[in-house]
């Protein structure tokens, strides 16, 4: 990637400035140039979307433009990593954030580059969300509670508490409502995959 895209979205000037203050820190000494880019900016073969609950890598573009060249059966679409820096001090937000750069420092020219990095590079380490933890939250997102989800899959309460639990431990989040928060942006976003990315 020649050039590193990022946008910082939201309403809050002091979230932006902060956000594009450590990007820079964090990128400083890199050969590859950073482009900001303003909300209302088409986007950009690979580009990383921060919002106050999460950044969205955008990769549909790069998926039309190399269709030709893709390999893998996995169709990513847009990626989600929770990204919660109200509860974080900032030593812990700038270690998320490393972890989110490295993605734009590996060498992808297809979406089969970024699969591979993700089901086989360094980020395969990380827990992942497993299907059922996947469809919890986004039920969740929804609004639907652990009686109603219950009822939906057909499967015990107990269960729909231990996998929410679990994609909550897996995502970073210690508190319900920004574990909502995040669970119903994935829900609206949603391309039918497991999109969301545990850094």
């Amino acid at each position: 990637m020649d050039v590193l895209v990022i946008r910082v979205i939201g309403e809050d000037a002091y979230f932006k400035l902060g956000i594009l203050s450590l990007v820079h820190k964090q990128w400083e000494g890199k050969a590859n140039q950073i482009c900001i880019a303003t909300d209302d900016m088409p986007y950009f073969d690979l580009c990383f979307d921060f919002h106050e609950e999460v950044v969205v890598i955008s990769t549909s573009l790069l998926t039309r433009r190399c269709s030709s060249l893709i390999f893998s059966s996995q169709r990513w679409g847009d990626i989600y990593i929770p990204f919660n820096c109200r509860r974080y001090r900032l030593i812990q937000i700038e270690k998320k954030l490393a972890k989110i750069l490295e993605i734009a420092s590996c060498k992808m020219i297809n979406e089969a580059d970024l699969s591979f990095l993700i089901t086989n590079g360094e980020i395969k380490g990380y827990q992942q969300l497993s299907q059922s933890e996947f469809l919890i939250m986004t039920f969740i997102g929804q609004g639907l509670d652990c009686h109603c989800i219950s009822k939906k899959i057909n499967r015990s309460i107990k269960t729909i508490r231990t996998h929410y639990r679990s994609a909550s431990r897996k995502l970073g989040f210690d508190n319900h409502a920004d574990f909502f928060r995040f669970a119903k942006y994935i829900s609206k976003n949603n391309q039918g995959v497991i999109n969301t990315l545990c850094l």
